[in-house]
């Protein structure tokens, strides 16, 4: 059985990186979102919406990683595999 997430390790996986936090929570969809809108934050930093942008993502996907421990289900045994 998976050890349970902790909320606290979540937010620092994020602080490191953000979309990690989401990854650790096992939702792997969302953690790449926040990957990659932080990679074009990054992208736009030239521009000064750029730093804006990096900013709330990070502090964006912290909360989320926060917020988000525990909302995802265990996964189930397909329908008609009842053991």
């Amino acid at each position: 059985m998976a050890s349970p997430t902790h909320r606290g390790l979540a937010v620092v996986f994020s602080f490191l990186l953000p979309g990690l936090g989401q990854i650790y929570n096992q939702q792997f969809a969302k953690g790449a979102r926040f990957i990659g809108a932080y990679i074009i934050s990054w992208a736009l930093c030239p521009i000064v919406i750029g730093w804006l942008l990096l900013v709330i993502v990070w502090i964006w996907s912290m909360v989320d990683a926060y917020r988000s421990v525990g909302r995802v289900p265990p996964p189930r045994a397909p329908a008609g595999r009842n053991f």
